[in-house]
């Protein structure tokens, strides 16, 4: 059932960001995240209501301790040419912030360096 594995794909995702590391989703097949992300990423952007899930889900898994907010393209080093991409800016209560990435690419979730000089990414972008 693709909703039985949409959420296992989502729940990952959230827990992961819940830890502040990049998603690993590589016990799923690329195919399953790509359509789970199209599901949830039309052309416009992340559908309000999965994207204010997705937070609700990494601040439980987090005990409220990390929260995932929207931030400004012009905070970021570049620009992603995805079309769907959204940006925002994951934070802890220890003040650890990451820019972060994700739309429906390979993979769906992108740490971005603050520091153009500074690596980041899964890709080294």
């Amino acid at each position: 059932m693709p909703d039985d594995l949409d959420d296992l794909i989502y729940g990952q995702v959230a827990a992961d960001l819940a830890a502040m590391t990049e998603p690993d989703l590589s016990a799923f097949a690329r195919g399953d995240v790509d359509q789970a992300m199209i599901r949830v990423y039309p052309p416009s952007g992340p559908r309000p209501e999965w994207l204010e899930g997705l937070r609700r889900r990494i601040a439980h898994d987090s005990i409220f301790q990390t929260r995932l907010e929207a931030a400004d393209p012009a905070d970021f080093p570049f620009r992603v040419k995805e079309f769907a991409a959204s940006y925002h800016r994951l934070a802890n209560t220890s003040g650890e912030t990451r820019l972060l990435v994700m739309g429906p690419m390979q993979p769906p979730v992108q740490f971005v360096p603050d520091d153009p000089g500074r690596q980041g990414g899964s890709d080294g972008n």
